[in-house]
This record gives structure tokens, sequence and C-alpha cells, in this order.
């Protein structure tokens, strides 16, 4: 079974899904440098560095990733 965390906007009002996330198991460094995300909705706009795979599972609540 794979697992997979949601990353999603931390707005209370927004919610927004912005990627998935399927764990590995591979407690590795993320290359995320590169992306961006935006929320079309709350107009928010990040950059997702110095992001490891341990700790999207330590912070993640009931599968759920919020930034």
């Amino acid at each position: 079974m794979d697992k997979k965390i949601e990353i999603r906007c931390r707005n209370g009002h927004c919610n927004r899904l912005f990627m998935n996330y399927y764990v590995t198991g591979n407690d590795v460094e993320l290359n995320l440098g590169g992306f961006e995300l935006k929320c079309e909705k709350c107009k928010r706009v990040l950059r997702l560095k110095n992001y490891t795979e341990k700790l999207l599972m330590e912070q993640s609540v009931k599968g759920v990733f919020r930034v």
C-alpha cells in the first residue's frame, strides 16, 4: 500500500490542494527547490526549500501537510 501525503494551503478559508506526495521510505532530502506553488484562491506563492521526507511525515496530521 502506498502512503500518500497531501500538501495543502494552511489558510483555513482556503485549504487548496497543491500536490500529493507518495512516501518512498527513504528519509532523504527532497529536491523541491525549483518548485513554486501558487494558490489561486488566496494568492500565496511558496517555494519549498530544505524539506525532507521525514519532516513531511512528522508534521503531517492524518496524511495532510499544510504549508
